[in-house]
């Protein structure tokens, strides 16, 4: 209890010091006006809960997460044992939740503040039997408001990032104050649950289910769309493209230099950049102009003429983006960025990866990747350079590469079905 009441002490003092930094980043990105009387808990009213179903309500933080449910959701749906309410943190996550579940599911929404007033109004509305988070979504308000109602909380595909865990470790008799609280973790693997014991979760709390993602559908592109998709991004059938994935500040530079050197061997190469923020789009933009090459900013429309660049400033898009690459480079990976943007997107679509070493952030995935030698994984940005080069050169390598990915991605999924049983065996022994 004492942790709860420091938790609503000090929220007021610190959101306002943190809000411009988070009104400024909201401003860049836009959407956040949409809907957001959600965000200060005010949801419409729902209508009674169903006799004999059980309401779920899911919170993902952004888009990676609302893709990552859909297998999930839609095995929740088909068992017809559940109404299930999805919120989601981020402008981008909600657009896509919206599109993907608005129709399949009871109420798509934005996630409530973090505060004991907009918390207790969203609680009041939803009231569900269960209260699912995903990842890393753990919100000490939210998690109280369930402990005073006695609804169990399941944490799904528990990942814990570095700095986060040495946060939990440092203050761990506040940590788990909130962890203590949560009625299971299924972790996404064996390090994440190590993690969660460490942190103070009960082991019998804890199960590896395996990691939700693997089981994404893949965006599958028939020749024709694949086609379409090449020439609306000013690219031909023939062309090669180097994708730079979810990339960082320093490795579009580096891109673009990777990018000339795979030319001057072979001018099929197209260099497909898609960043992490597009709100980056005017540092990029000049990076392009200065590069020489011919470029068109998919934001804009439809390219009309063929170009050496595509500078994919669009959100939601990346997995069909990915279908169609030949090589990608994984971004947040190289200095000075660290932690690193999730590889499955391209592991999943048999693309060749290549990283760097400061994928902290995906360690248990990266090490499996590692291990089925279906990656090059490099130091710095020459070696980023000189990785690319080797496979644009090779194309038995990159097929060699793409197989290897294909069977590991096989070997893998399966967890979205795990996690849904043990959803059913929480809500229905409550």
């Amino acid at each position: 209890m004492w942790a709860i009441l420091l938790y609503r002490i000090l929220f007021v003092p610190i959101f306002l010091l943190v809000m411009p930094y988070y009104a400024y980043r909201m401003l860049r990105r836009g959407g956040y006006k949409r809907d957001f009387k959600y965000r200060l808990g005010l949801f419409k009213k729902l209508p009674k809960r169903k006799f004999g179903k059980k309401r779920l309500w899911i919170q993902a933080v952004s888009v990676g997460e609302i893709k990552a449910l859909e297998q999930l959701i839609d095995l929740l749906i088909e068992s017809n044992l559940y109404e299930i309410v999805l919120t989601t943190t981020t402008s981008t996550g909600y657009e896509l939740a919206c599109r993907l579940y608005g129709r399949k599911i009871l109420f798509v929404g934005l996630f409530p503040l973090d505060f004991w007033l907009c918390s207790w109004l969203a609680w009041k509305r939803i009231f569900p039997h269960v209260a699912v988070l995903v990842e890393s979504e753990i919100w000490p308000e939210h998690i109280w408001q369930a402990h005073l109602r006695d609804v169990p909380v399941v944490l799904i595909n528990a990942r814990i990032s570095n700095k986060t865990f040495t946060r939990y470790k440092t203050f761990q008799n506040l940590a788990q104050s909130t962890l203590g609280n949560i009625s299971f973790v299924l972790a996404s693997d064996q390090l994440m649950a190590d993690r969660c014991r460490e942190i103070g979760i009960s082991p019998d709390r804890i199960k590896i289910a395996g990691n939700i993602k693997f089981d994404n559908r893949i965006s599958k592109l028939d020749s024709k769309e694949a086609l379409f998709l090449r020439h609306a991004l000013g690219f031909t059938e023939n062309d090669l493209i180097l994708l730079g994935s979810s990339t960082w500040p320093k490795e579009e530079a580096m891109l673009i230099r990777a990018f000339k050197k795979c030319r001057e061997f072979d001018r099929r190469w197209k260099l497909l950049l898609a960043p992490r923020h597009a709100e980056r789009r005017g540092q990029i933009i000049d990076l392009l102009q200065a590069s020489g090459f011919k470029w068109h900013q998919r934001s804009k429309g439809k390219a009309f003429t063929e170009v050496d660049i595509c500078f994919a400033d669009t959100t939601g898009e990346l997995q069909t983006l990915t279908s169609i690459a030949d090589i990608a480079f994984i971004g947040k990976s190289l200095v000075p960025n660290v932690g690193g943007q999730s590889p499955l997107d391209a592991a999943c679509c048999g693309v060749p990866i290549v990283y760097g070493d400061r994928m902290t952030n995906f360690q248990d995935i990266c090490l499996s990747l590692e291990h089925a030698r279906c990656v090059a994984k490099v130091k710095d940005p020459a070696r980023a350079i000189m990785a690319i080069t080797v496979l644009a050169k090779d194309e038995d390598k990159r097929k060699g590469f793409a197989e290897k990915l294909q069977e590991w991605h096989k070997n893998n999924c399966g967890a979205s079905k795990f996690v849904a049983q043990k959803i059913q065996d929480i809500a229905f022994i409550k």
